[in-house]
């Protein structure tokens, strides 16, 4: 019963094909966020953000009042600090490289359920790129940065 109403449903029609794109997006920003929380060392990270942010501070610092004693010495230390955001940063990549291709065969089945060219939203504002009318990519794009800001800070993985 549950799977006939589900297999016919309208999936490339409004409200159903908006519905399935926020819904597709929340669940891929939500795994994509446990991910990182269990891949990632979000602790070093931070610590590596903030001395990465008090570090080009005190460089900036330094060359505005013009002391080149302080600069120089902030500058030898720039190599050892852009090594430590590289390292931090390849931990974040890994998560995401890991999720590349099954959120694509995701996205792809969306697709095939939606369409990719049919309107999938409206927007209650004329956008620049798109006018009033969303399709997939735009739809998802648009609830996926929604969402994400909210699902980082909930599940503790941003910087910050």
């Amino acid at each position: 019963m549950i799977e006939t109403l589900v297999l016919d449903i309208a999936w490339n029609k409004i409200p159903y094909s908006t519905l399935l794109i926020v819904l597709t997006s929340l669940g891929l920003n939500v795994v994509s966020q446990v991910a990182t929380r269990f891949l990632v060392n979000v602790e070093e990270s931070r610590r590596i953000a903030r001395e990465a942010k008090q570090f080009r501070k005190d460089l900036m610092d330094a060359v505005k009042k013009g002391d080149k004693a302080r600069e120089e010495k902030l500058r030898k230390k720039e190599k050892g600090i852009r090594e430590m955001e590289l390292k931090s940063s390849n931990q974040r990549l890994k998560s995401s490289l890991i999720f590349l291709i099954p959120f694509m065969l995701i996205f792809w089945f969306v697709s095939s359920l939606v369409g990719s060219v049919s309107v999938v939203a409206y927007s209650p504002i004329s956008l620049i790129v798109t006018g009033q009318d969303l399709q997939l990519f735009w739809w998802y794009l648009i609830t996926s940065f929604s969402f994400s800001t909210v699902i980082t800070k909930l599940a503790g993985t941003s910087l910050d």
